[in-house]
């Protein structure tokens, strides 16, 4: 999963592979910046994270839209989205006509969030596809109303296919 993290002000994007409590991770924009951790959260908003022979004991608090990070003694501020989410200033595409929500990869349709003839907001959750023991939330590319829902829950789906056309 791609996320866009916001740290202290700078922007990155984590490639993030979980696997139980063990993970692969990239930050794209630093080189370098990879490899395995372990996480486990010991008690409500306090984690232990394990980078190699390194304990990181972190704690996190919500602060509104970010989060309050303390790690080696040092507070950060960090907010997370989903790498695909873009706000308002960050579109670049054009929304005008109809645009089509393609699976990714294989998987299986676990749940409809919205149905045919509805209306939908830009980022709204449509359905959640689960591919590899992971549920993923396709969202809504732009403002519109769902023309035409070619899916539905139970269905599997192959990558590249259309799920939902957005007008």
């Amino acid at each position: 999963m791609k996320l866009r993290i916001d740290l202290d002000g700078e922007s990155y994007t984590l490639d993030l592979e979980r696997n139980g409590n063990a993970c692969e991770y990239r930050l794209e924009q630093m080189a370098g910046a990879s490899g395995r951790a372990s996480v486990v959260e010991v008690m409500p908003g306090v984690f232990s994270v394990l980078l190699g022979a390194k304990s990181i004991t972190v704690h996190i608090v919500s602060k509104g839209d970010e989060l309050e990070v303390w790690a080696n003694g040092r507070r950060h501020a960090i907010s997370i989205a989903d790498a695909r989410d873009r706000s308002a200033k960050d579109k670049k595409i054009s929304t005008a006509g109809p645009m089509e929500i393609r699976a990714q990869i294989p998987g299986k349709v676990v749940k409809l969030l919205a149905h045919e003839g509805e209306t939908v907001q830009a980022g709204q959750g449509v359905l959640v596809v689960e591919a590899m023991k992971m549920q993923n939330e396709m969202k809504s590319p732009k403002d519109g109303r769902i023309s035409k829902l070619l899916v539905s829950e139970g269905a599997t789906v192959a990558a590249g296919e259309t799920l939902v056309i957005i007008e």
